[in-house]
């Protein structure tokens, strides 16, 4: 029996909220590879928050490296690429002597204009390359997929200079992955397929389109 192993951030889990865009865990782009690949033994990792690359492959690494998985997906980068305005040390130090009024003051720590102004990085890109191209070395029998990051135009408007972000994160990935780099902003955009509350989360055509675009992928992988 095969194996496959998903990693992925936010996007791997259902959507409780908003109401008009709820995504059930039926929808979700993992759960429609089990049910298309229903011989196939499946591990899923998918983290909600601020997960960077880093910290979703961690587990396996520690965890997985003898299980040789055939196939591997991965779903990650956004949160490594993204500008920020604060770092998280700077963001550590604003909560703590402020933890009282925190909430209040979080959106200017968030505001556009902070992020377009510093543009500062979460991962660097060389921090970024080290760690996909590590991961690679510890899963070497395994065929490892990696979406594109990707997001909906209007979110460049909350990070400003994302774009080309993604643009110099998504070519990192390119040189490591190769044809196993999986082009999905593109199509996500031409069904509509992020949430329109925060344009980065997928909604339920946006999950069907990236399994749709990953079975196509497997079954070539596999000579069907």
């Amino acid at each position: 029996m095969k194996k496959f192993m998903v990693l992925t951030g936010s996007d791997g889990n259902p959507r409780s909220f908003p109401s008009a865009e709820v995504v059930e865990l039926e929808e979700t782009y993992p759960y429609l590879l089990r049910k298309y690949f229903n011989n196939v033994t499946f591990w899923q990792l998918s983290f909600g928050g601020d997960i960077t690359a880093s910290k979703l492959l961690g587990q396996p690494t520690a965890y997985l490296t003898h299980w040789h998985p055939d196939i591997i997906i991965v779903q990650s980068g956004m949160v490594d690429c993204r500008p920020e305005g604060f770092s998280e040390f700077q963001k550590e130090l604003i909560s703590q002597f402020t933890w009282k009024f925190f909430g209040k003051i979080k959106k200017y720590i968030y505001h556009p204009e902070w992020i377009r102004r510093r543009q500062l990085h979460r991962v660097s890109p060389s921090s970024f390359r080290t760690t996909i191209k590590r991961f690679k070395l510890i899963f070497p029998k395994s065929k490892i997929l990696w979406l594109e990051i990707c997001a909906g135009t209007k979110y460049e408007d909350a990070r400003p200079g994302l774009n080309r972000r993604m643009v110099q994160y998504n070519e990192i990935i390119k040189s490591v992955y190769g044809d196993n780099f999986i082009p999905l902003q593109q199509k996500m955009l031409a069904v509509d397929g992020f949430n329109a509350s925060d344009h980065v989360h997928w909604n339920k055509r946006g999950h069907a389109v990236a399994a749709s675009i990953l079975i196509e992928k497997i079954l070539v992988l596999h000579g069907q």
